[in-house]
């Protein structure tokens, strides 16, 4: 039986993740881009959710009759949108938290990054087909009022029907394609931040 003299047995070993000097080895590859990106997300988010409250308070207080208002679409739109946009402020402040501590390697910021990559999976679907819903309710009246205006202004106007039905079905394609792009994201995010060789990269 051999032995290797110049082998100390009490010299630590450190794993493929850790230092020397006990430091983690920087973020690398996906996971970085992910806490990069839910730094970005989170921040638009916030921006377009304070865009979208001053939109609904145009539209609650506005008088015209005559004016299409997508918040009457259906009964109770206005609610479920003040809702969505609720979840979409408080889920846009924790992205950019989880973003920052995942950055600086902080296991909570990882646990939450899965835990919101999870939930976003499910509210992507409920957000785009609310959408696509309201999208394709609001063609018809869209098309009677834009027709309405345009006859106003001068008689024999052209009919902008068919135009503004194709704009309303380009912008429900649109949507989806990007609801579908942010759902890949997001299921790609949550599987790989539950894995433990990802985990082991925080601390």
């Amino acid at each position: 039986m051999s032995f290797d003299s110049t082998t100390n047995p009490y010299t630590p070993v450190y794993s493929t993740n850790e230092s020397s000097r006990g430091e983690k080895e920087p973020l690398r590859g996906f996971v970085k881009v992910v806490c990069i990106f839910f730094i970005i997300l989170g921040s638009l988010g916030v921006l377009f959710t304070m865009q979208g409250v001053l939109g609904v308070l145009i539209l609650a207080f506005m008088n015209d009759k005559d004016q299409f208002n997508p918040m009457t679409i259906f009964p109770g739109a206005m609610a479920v949108t003040i809702i969505m946009m609720i979840i979409t402020f408080a889920v846009s402040v924790a992205e950019i938290m989880a973003g920052i501590w995942g950055l600086q390697q902080k296991q909570k910021g990882a646990r939450l990054i899965r835990n919101i990559s999870g939930f976003m999976v499910i509210f992507k679907i409920i957000e785009t087909a609310y959408g696509c819903v309201v999208n394709f309710l609001s063609i018809g009246p869209a098309m009677e009022q834009a027709t309405k205006q345009v006859q106003q202004q001068q008689a024999n106007a052209p009919d902008l029907g068919l135009f503004i039905q194709i704009a309303m079905y380009v912008s429900i394609g649109v949507g989806i394609l990007f609801g579908l792009i942010m759902f890949l994201f997001y299921l790609f995010s949550f599987l790989k931040f539950s894995k433990q060789e990802t985990l082991s990269q925080f601390s």
